[in-house]
């Protein structure tokens, strides 16, 4: 059922309440439910035709009517106020026009008779007083507002475009242009002397000369010989602009959707946009934004980190599976620097993601994933991110997966070295570390059996052999160098897995084991590389990490080279494992 709830609102020093209507539940097609507080910055995510549209449209329509849709089933509406508040509003502060039996309400986005306003206290049908409460701001909305704006009789009449608002508060003009500068260099000016409509030009503003004001003759002059108008700029000027100007001049809206707000904008355009919008907002306004651009969230999170509420929706046939990043979520992982430069937060845009541990593992394996015999002839919407090691893996695993977002690990095989590490990992892909600790302790066994770690002594030892002779005040000698950080790489009895892999277990049992590991990881989208790192599947090329793929990427061809069979056939395997987490029926969002 259907239901609004009725919230008292009082004035406060004197000022005439505004009416407001706000989501406090929300349904999505899966069952899910969202409860909302009236100023939560709510940003739908998730890979192409998820939803993410659609959910923005049926939102603004349950404003009007309480219908469901396809993605959102069902809502519950707070409501600050009644009829007669709202009347008493528009009386004050709306542009009136008509006879007695037939006055209209305007103002920026809205036309009311005065008959209507009884729908704001209806339970299912209030489409007439609607655009009062809520606005989707859309990218035709975004070019079409930053062209001038009409004639108004300013401070006698109300504003009806969020130009006008420019023109009476000048303090609001400065914000709005210092904010326009700060993304593209150029001040923001109103023409106040427009006459028949009022543009906004984009230069450098002149100054207003000494005993004269922005309509004296002088400075309209200077303004149009050096500045343009912003309706002949480029898109992203205009969009930028323009949805500035729709947050700002948000006077009666509770309710602001917000699709792709990084159209036509360059990255540090949109993550300043998003900033913005957080920052500038009215407060008890709700805003529903759908994004692809990190860059768009990374600036909402800057602006508004304790309000922002992430939304990943993913389409399973006519189902929207829903999986949301709470405000606290945020936080912790807006703090997080690893996580933010790891591009956690890209992964909610893709329909997959494979985690490795350093960049050339993320460069090699998409490469060997691109070739036309693993993937096939569509482009895999998958995004590789790397760790910078392993310890960092079951945290991005625990942030992808809570946002719904199928996620893949590929390790080298040393990850079983250290048991804590390695089922911290498991457990958080929804692996059981019972199921798997008999074989991990028979394969830790044989390997520190096979041999025993060097003690600091026996290490010592052989760094001060690879130290002997060298003398002088020259630069140390490069193999020498190279002598003593395999010193290093052999203290561990698990160097020699990492650099033999599988083969390097002695037969019988604790090959079983390994292989019975293997696969019990290959269940959850753990998959340990069985020659040891990538440098194993390639051995006849010396160089290591991005010096390895760089030779592999120029030298060999990938498709057909025998020695990288084992590499193609491996990524295979873990793509015939992702794909069945990949909906394959294409749902118009």
């Amino acid at each position: 059922m259907c239901e609004i709830k009725h919230v008292e609102g009082e004035a406060t020093n004197a000022e005439i309440m505004r009416p407001r209507l706000s989501f406090e539940e929300i349904t999505f097609s899966d069952g899910t439910t969202l409860t909302l507080d009236d100023d939560d910055i709510v940003v739908f995510v998730g890979p192409n035709n998820a939803g993410k549209s659609a959910a923005l449209r049926e939102l603004e329509a349950w404003v009007a009517r309480s219908n469901a849709g396809f993605v959102i089933k069902n809502a519950k509406m707070r409501k600050v106020g009644t009829q007669d508040d709202l009347r008493q509003y528009l009386d004050a502060k709306a542009q009136k026009s008509g006879d007695a039996a037939n006055l209209q309400y305007g103002g920026i986005g809205y036309n009311i008779h005065h008959s209507h306003l009884r729908y704001f206290d209806g339970s299912k049908d209030r489409h007439p007083v609607a655009p009062f409460f809520a606005k989707r701001i859309t990218t035709e909305d975004r070019i079409r507002d930053a062209n001038a704006a009409p004639a108004l009789a300013l401070f006698r009449s109300p504003p009806t475009h969020p130009i006008h608002l420019l023109l009476m508060d000048p303090e609001l003009a400065d914000d709005m242009s210092g904010k326009f500068n700060h993304a593209f260099g150029k001040d923001l000016t109103p023409f106040r002397a427009g006459g028949s409509e009022y543009p906004l030009y984009v230069g450098k503003k002149p100054p207003v000369p000494a005993g004269k004001d922005e309509l004296s003759r002088e400075f309209v002059e200077a303004l149009q010989a050096t500045n343009d108008p912003l309706q002949s700029q480029g898109d992203g000027m205009r969009s930028f602009a323009a949805v500035i100007l729709h947050i700002l001049a948000a006077r009666t809206h509770s309710i602001q959707f917000l699709d792709e707000p990084e159209a036509f904008l360059h990255p540090p355009q949109a993550r300043l946009l998003g900033q913005y919008i957080a920052e500038n907002r009215p407060g008890s306004t709700q805003l529903f934004i759908a994004t692809h651009s990190t860059d768009v969230l990374d600036g909402l999170i800057e602006g508004g980190s304790d309000k922002v509420r992430i939304v990943r929706l993913r389409r399973e046939g006519d189902v929207n599976r829903v999986k949301e990043l709470g405000k606290e979520q945020t936080k912790v992982v807006a703090r997080d620097t690893l996580a933010r430069f790891s591009r956690v937060f890209d992964g909610i845009f893709f329909e997959h993601v494979v985690i490795c541990e350093a960049d050339a593992d993320c460069m090699f394996y998409q490469s060997i994933l691109n070739l036309p015999s693993i993937s096939g002839d569509r482009r895999p919407d998958v995004l590789f991110v790397h760790t910078s090691g392993k310890h960092r893996m079951a945290k991005l695993v625990d942030t992808l997966r809570s946002l719904d977002v199928p996620v893949s690990v590929i390790a080298d095989i040393d990850v079983l070295n250290d048991e804590r590490t390695f089922k911290n990992l498991l457990e958080k892909l929804g692996g059981n570390w019972g199921d798997v600790s008999n074989s991990w302790k028979a394969v830790n066994h044989a390997v520190l059996k096979q041999r025993p770690p060097l003690n600091a002594e026996q290490v010592a030892n052989m760094i001060a052999t690879q130290l002997e002779e060298v003398t002088g005040t020259g630069e140390f000698p490069e193999e020498r160098e190279r002598a003593i950080k395999e010193v290093f790489k052999t203290v561990s009895p698990w160097s020699a897995m990492k650099r033999s892999g599988r083969s390097a277990l002695p037969a019988g049992e604790p090959i079983k084991h390994f292989d019975s590991l293997s696969e019990k990881c290959q269940e959850h989208r753990l998959w340990i590389v069985p020659v040891g790192e990538i440098e194993g599947f390639c051995r006849s090329i010396g160089s290591h990490g991005p010096g390895f793929v760089e030779k592999v990427l120029e030298e060999r061809t990938l498709e057909t080279d025998y020695e990288l069979q084992d590499a193609r056939d491996f990524i295979g395997r873990i793509w015939a494992k992702a794909k069945s987490s990949i909906s394959s029926k294409d749902v118009s969002a």
